[in-house]
């Protein structure tokens, strides 16, 4: 059944640059939605009072070496689909998350139609970078962020860093020259050290390659703040399953040595003799051969450093991808769903839905939780101070 979803007329509208989009026509609604549910979705403003979401970011992120693709440019146009729902829903406030890359994708034009389309709708924007790894999570991950509040609210400020992660000061560059920060770098200090490897997933039990078993048994104590915080002493864990590699990439990652920052470099140069009696070369021909044109591959078929951070959560995890430095710093596997969910800062009680590919895409879209508390905790404090 179709149920239209008409703009009410008392609600003060005004022009949507540039955006094709019609917000106001009938909604569709499947027939398999229950009709005792119909009746919780809103219609029309003022039911929300608040949108946050990130639309795909696979089409500005520079991680996607195929960003051109056709499916990578419907992706980048679902920006205006998204806003779409602030023009005629008219929030309170409003949350847009996306990649680093966002802010300078197409020359800063898809950006900046982003906050001239809010403007345009009335609200008070802010908008900024910031880095999860500053907010408690050991990870490197750099995040656009755009705030947006009706008129007679409090537009939320950004939260300030308490985990020092050395990361520049991430900066945007303005029309004139300038610049805008909306965080300080660390590089000066900040309450609370960075979280390492260690911190994250030091206490958890060592599984082989394609490990699948749903749940095991946890059999360790915290050992460190983040690990008591994430999970206490829990008696299980669910979702320490790892990708299985095959014959050749095990062999690969077993000649990786045992050290913080090894990868393909620390190979052999030899061949070596598969299963099936096959001689193939241990470091796989492209690598070095295409090497010079490609910041020499690093970090591919790397092992995590304990003391270090994770690089920044993919959506699948593997050894020839752009962020090839998956593989545990002590076990020759492919980091399980569990790490990677600890990496963002999931709790461990949380689960995620689907097959292990599915899992992984669920971990490496999302928000870290520990920044979106952060960006939680000011939003609270904006309706706090109005009253």
């Amino acid at each position: 059944m179709c149920r239209s979803s008409k703009p009410d007329p008392a609600v003060p509208r005004r022009a949507f640059p540039a955006v094709a989009v019609a917000a106001a026509t009938d909604v569709c609604i499947s027939n398999n939605i229950k009709d005792r549910k119909l009746d919780q979705i809103p219609i029309a403003h003022p039911e929300v009072e608040f949108i946050n979401g990130g639309p795909p970011c696979q089409g500005f992120s520079g991680m996607n070496r195929f960003n051109q693709s056709p499916w990578s440019k419907v992706q980048c146009e679902m920006i205006l689909a998204f806003l779409s729902f602030a023009e005629y829903f008219r929030p309170r406030f409003f949350l847009l998350e996306n990649v680093r890359n966002f802010v300078s994708f197409n020359k800063g034009q898809t950006f900046r139609l982003t906050l001239a389309s809010l403007l345009e709708m009335g609200y008070q924007v802010r908008f900024g970078i910031l880095e999860a790894g500053a907010f408690g999570v050991a990870q490197s991950r750099k995040r656009a962020f755009i705030w947006a509040a009706a008129p007679g609210e409090t537009l939320p400020d950004w939260p300030e860093p308490m985990h020092v992660f050395a990361s520049p000061e991430l900066k945007i560059i303005l029309p004139d020259g300038k610049y805008y920060a909306a965080a300080m770098s660390t590089d000066g200090g900040a309450p609370f050290r960075s979280m390492t490897v260690r911190d994250t997933i030091g206490d958890l039990p060592p599984v082989e390659n394609g490990a699948s078993k749903p749940t095991i048994q946890y059999g360790s104590e915290p050992v460190s703040w983040f690990q008591k915080k994430i999970g206490g002493a829990t008696p299980s864990l669910s979702d320490h399953i790892a990708k299985e590699m095959n014959e050749l990439n095990l062999i690969r990652y077993r000649h990786i040595p045992k050290r913080p920052g090894c990868d393909w470099k620390d190979h052999p140069d030899e061949k070596v003799k598969l299963s099936t009696g096959q001689m193939v070369e241990l470091i796989p021909w492209c690598l070095p051969n295409t090497a010079r044109r490609h910041n020499q591959w690093k970090g591919l078929y790397g092992r995590l450093d304990w003391e270090g951070n994770f690089p920044t959560s993919v959506t699948d995890p593997q050894p020839m991808g752009k962020v090839g430095m998956c593989f545990h710093p002590d076990q020759d596997r492919i980091i399980t769903v569990h790490e990677c969910a600890r990496s963002q800062g999931f709790p461990d009680g949380y689960r995620f839905a689907g097959n292990i590919q599915s899992k992984h895409r669920q971990i490496g879209n999302a928000v870290p939780p520990p920044l979106a508390y952060a960006l939680g905790r000011k939003l609270k404090q904006a309706i706090d101070a109005k009253h």
